[in-house]
């Protein structure tokens, strides 16, 4: 997007995106309705659900949303930030994963 590539244009670079996200998105809420999860049961898992939402909508602001390229990059910079934060949350089992590398 940040290029203006052609490419883009094409129907599966424009339907792809929303369907990694649902299934993403998808597959993190039926993990919690298997586990029956509550919320205040694991920190680090409703941490990573939150992440996982932010992560989507920066994505969707990225792609599509952002107006100029500056938003649209700033976006990237921070789906890109909150990937890693799922990703270090998933390795740490906390929800600050920072201070659990540290300790």
């Amino acid at each position: 997007m940040l290029c203006n590539d052609p490419r883009l244009q094409r129907p599966v670079t424009r339907i792809l995106p929303h369907l990694v996200d649902t299934l993403l998105l998808g597959s993190a809420l039926l993990l919690l309705h298997q586990l029956q999860f509550a919320p205040w049961d694991s920190a680090w898992l409703t941490a990573k659900v939150f992440a996982l939402v932010l992560y989507i909508g920066l994505g969707m602001v990225a792609l599509r949303f952002g107006r100029t390229r500056q938003c649209r990059l700033a976006a990237l910079i921070l789906a890109l930030m909150a990937g890693l934060y799922i990703l270090l949350v998933a390795y740490t089992k906390s929800p600050l994963p920072l201070m659990a590398i540290n300790s």
